[in-house]
């Protein structure tokens, strides 16, 4: 019996009902929920559908995937956050999804290098067969990319959008929350900047402070093949706190407080719809 119920834990959750009891159960580890229970809670919570505003993915690296990005506004929209951090603009395409999806009254911060960061070395000099092995050569390239082809996805938002994101340029490592106004303000963290242990390390503290006692850390390329570190991180943090892993996404979440509770219970209490 206690196999079988091992074997149960393991299954991916394929419901808000399941999801829920497991976090009523675990206080701990990674439990893997299928795609289709944002949604389910999404449906839960709407009795029209859903429109969400979405570019074209880019066909390079270092962005979202089209089901990564449909997980992370449905999470926005769960959530209704008043403020988004995100480390991590690159060429702005999460940036744009989480200005343009979130509410009027929503404001956005996102933190890259940008301007700060220049480099001489051309991005053809960039194999494809390194970028798609070497966590480091791939950092390089993204600070590199993020540099030389600017935060290009941000061009077409309206100006009321415009006026709700601010871009923040720094090493985020010597991120000051408090400068900004942001310890104890911000719903929802985004984080997708630099993947080496210390600088996750460094961001995500920077991401609880923002949060406080309430709200959701998401980190992106958790089970990357090549990033690591950022998987390592988070399976140590899941051996004291419970997370979430997106089945078919490189997405990892943390719910903390009332805000995460609120989340769990989103579709728990819900007709409609039958319990898988």
């Amino acid at each position: 019996m206690a196999v079988e119920q091992a074997a149960a834990d393991l299954m991916p959750k394929s419901d808000p009902f399941a999801l829920f009891d497991h976090s009523e159960a675990h206080r701990a580890g990674v439990v893997t929920i299928k795609p289709k229970v944002l949604f389910m809670k999404i449906e839960a919570e709407n009795a029209i559908p859903v429109p969400m505003k979405i570019n074209v993915p880019s066909s390079g690296i270092g962005s979202v995937t089209l089901l990564e990005a449909s997980a992370l506004l449905s999470i926005v929209k769960l959530v209704r956050p008043r403020k988004i951090f995100e480390f991590g603009t690159f060429l702005g395409y999460s940036t744009a999804l989480l200005v343009e999806n979130s509410a009027e009254e929503c404001t956005v911060y996102s933190l890259d290098l940008g301007d700060s960061h220049v480099s001489e070395k051309p991005l053809t000099a960039y194999a494809d067969a390194d970028l798609r092995s070497d966590g480091d050569i791939n950092d390089e390239y993204l600070r590199d990319a993020q540099g030389a082809l600017k935060p290009r996805y941000l061009t077409g938002l309206s100006d009321a959008d415009k006026s709700r994101l601010t871009l923040l340029q720094q090493d985020s490592r010597q991120l000051d929350p408090a400068a900004h106004g942001l310890v104890g303000t911000v719903d929802l963290v985004f984080v997708d900047g630099g993947h080496d242990t210390e600088t996750i390390t460094i961001d995500t503290a920077n991401a609880r402070k923002m949060i406080g006692d309430s709200g959701v850390i998401i980190w992106h390329d958790y089970n990357s093949t090549i990033h690591g570190d950022v998987t390592s991180f988070v399976n140590d943090l899941a051996t004291k706190e419970s997370v979430i892993h997106i089945q078919h996404t490189m997405m990892a979440v943390l719910l903390v407080g009332d805000i995460g509770c609120d989340f769990l219970r989103i579709g728990v209490d819900a007709a409609g719809w039958e319990k898988v």
